[in-house]
């Protein structure tokens, strides 16, 4: 149950009202942003199911990204190519493609919002926030995630997923501030089991 649920926080995307109004100079300020950011390191809040959990969040674009809980065994961490949820009591890990969730869009080497396979469906502006409602072309009954972003300055401030059964996780950023400087090895698991085919269990350092 809790393996899914984290799942689900990148999971990809729902197909919403195809004549939602989108606003490009929100588009392209998005994208001018997030293009700008090498790497990112903060704190977050999660909520989904009426419980909030905290921890810390890293990203090194392209491709990496942590999450690390503050009151759970769990960690979330992409090298680049996959996405690894690491259950630290089982010290197991499972693995699924990071072209297949949303954290992929806010990491690509070039984030492109309006000609390639992200679809922006619906931007919303508040006074000191604007979003972006966003699937992937082909997968639009998988889910939607929204973006969302202050405005002065631009920088990342939210994030909500839902995935196809209508389920929804909000996550919140604080003290986000630029880093690059992470440790060797910081975006990948340093030593799991995970449960061989053979039979068997096999250890990786």
């Amino acid at each position: 149950m809790i393996k899914k649920l984290f799942l689900s926080i990148f999971c990809a995307f729902v197909c919403m009202r195809a004549n939602a109004a989108v606003d490009v100079n929100y588009v392209n300020a998005a994208e001018k942003y997030l293009n700008s950011i090498t790497g990112l390191a903060g704190t977050f809040v999660q909520t989904a199911n009426g419980n909030q959990e905290r921890g810390i969040f890293s990203m090194l674009r392209p491709g990496r990204v942590r999450l690390d809980y503050d009151n759970m065994p769990i960690q979330l961490i992409s090298d680049g190519r996959d996405l690894y949820f690491f259950d630290k009591s089982l010290d197991q890990i499972t693995t699924v493609p990071l072209t297949s969730t949303p954290a992929g869009i806010l990491i690509r080497e070039n984030i492109d919002l309006q000609n390639a396979d992200i679809n922006v469906i619906e931007t919303n502006s508040g006074d000191k926030t604007f979003s972006l409602k966003m699937n992937l072309r082909g997968q639009e009954g998988l889910g939607n995630m929204t973006v969302v972003f202050d405005k002065s300055p631009v920088r990342l401030n939210s994030w909500t997923v839902v995935d196809a059964t209508g389920a929804q996780t909000d996550v919140a950023f604080y003290d986000l501030k630029k880093k690059t400087d992470f440790g060797t090895g910081f975006f990948q698991i340093q030593h799991h089991r995970t449960i061989s085919t053979s039979g068997g269990d096999s250890f990786y350092d």
